[in-house]
């Protein structure tokens, strides 16, 4: 057999599982329903936090100006600038203004919240401070010097350096979900559908012109694009959506390239999980009997996503850091701690190396399994006697 014929078998079984699953109808639409929830997803906190930029301010007297740039730079006002107090004052009454700032008084007619409060008291006693400068005579580049100082650098002495914001925590959240599923659904057509083609003895008829490699990788392959594609769609989504409603920038730093990258971590333990489920899918002959070969492949993807769960309230523990960097539990563990927190680039590498020694183990492992046991029919072949066989 030439290496063109091998790589012609290996692609027809590929393109047949494309087909007949990923051009499947329930599949359109289960992609269509995810790729809307993501999109809603990514958009709810730009939803539940939309209204808070609607304050009408007003402002007069000597530190309008300065305060007029404060609460600028502080983003998420509208302002209005008059030239009396009591025209500041009007405006409230008036209600064209939800509170005036004038002569060091706040006005207002029932009160505003505590947020913005904080933000115009902030905004007044550096506008105070920046107005009396100027007017004792110093330049702007001397009251520049003397306003700059160096945001406090924040030293946690006790704890685990939990996720800073909740939009950090759920970013991570997504992540690890998006990546469990990705990994959980696909692992388990694999399994089922070697069992299927075992049970209905059409692999028999298949591997009179195909190798067993060739069953196995196309359909890992085909699965692995349909996934993929659905992947891809996802982050599309998720990031656009962030882009198009202004979420992208708050998000934590490294969350664009973690979403980027986080496509080729699932590659990687796509190939681990994937090639072990068929192998193991291949030890029995009944549909009913596949969950059992299939408990420690859904133990493993469980224990890694709950472990990335952990991971979000501390990233930088060293359970996190050991989690990240580990087998299996790497695929999902490292783009979520990648996406809430900096990783040194060692560990990332060191990851990356050891997942994917990890999925070439799996590969032979689970290419082994298949090609030994995938014609053995009857009652549940144990894998110390299929690797027996292999040997």
């Amino acid at each position: 057999m030439t290496e063109n014929s091998r790589l012609r078998g290996l692609m027809l079984v590929a393109g047949r599982e494309i087909r007949v699953r990923g051009l499947s109808k329930s599949n359109l639409i289960s992609l269509i329903v995810t790729v809307v929830i993501v999109g809603i997803l990514a958009a709810l906190p730009s939803l539940i936090g939309g209204d808070e930029s609607d304050d009408r301010i007003g402002l007069a007297g000597d530190t309008a100006p300065a305060m007029q740039a404060q609460l600028e730079a502080m983003g998420g006002f509208n302002i209005t600038v008059y030239d009396t107090t009591a025209e500041a004052e009007q405006a409230v009454e008036d209600e064209t203004v939800d509170a005036a700032v004038a002569d060091g008084s706040l006005y207002s007619l029932n009160g505003v919240g505590n947020e913005l409060e904080v933000k115009l008291d902030a905004a007044w006693q550096t506008a105070a401070v920046q107005t009396n400068l100027s007017q004792a005579g110093l330049t702007d580049q001397e009251i520049a010097t003397a306003l700059t100082v160096q945001p406090l650098k924040f030293e946690t002495l006790e704890g685990d350096g939990g996720v800073s914001s909740m939009l950090d925590y759920f970013t991570g959240l997504i992540i690890s979900i998006i990546m469990f599923m990705m990994l959980m659904t696909p692992v388990q057509y694999i399994a089922m559908g070697v069992v299927e083609e075992k049970s209905s003895r059409i692999v028999e008829i298949l591997l009179t012109s195909l190798k067993p490699w060739q069953l196995l990788g196309g359909k890992v392959i085909g699965l692995g694009v349909i996934s993929l594609v659905n992947l891809i769609a996802m982050v599309a989504v998720g990031l656009g959506v962030s882009a198009a409603t202004g979420m992208l920038s708050d998000l934590p730093e490294g969350t664009t390239s973690a979403a980027i990258s986080s496509i080729g971590w699932w590659l990687i333990a796509f190939a681990l999980f994937g090639t072990l489920a068929g192998g193991v899918g291949s030890l029995v002959s009944r549909q009913e009997e596949s969950g059992s070969v299939l408990t420690p492949l859904i133990m493993s993807l469980t224990l890694s996503y709950l472990g990335a769960i952990f991971l979000l309230n501390a990233p930088t523990s060293t359970f996190a850091e050991v989690l990240s960097i580990v087998p299996p539990f790497s695929g999902i563990a490292m783009p979520t701690r990648m996406a809430i927190t900096e990783v040194p680039a060692w560990q990332i590498g060191l990851s990356g190396v050891l997942l994917a020694l990890a999925a070439a183990g799996a590969l032979a492992l689970g290419s082994q399994l298949y090609k030994r046991s995938v014609l053995y029919t009857g009652s549940r072949m144990k894998l110390t006697e299929a690797l027996r066989r292999a040997a």
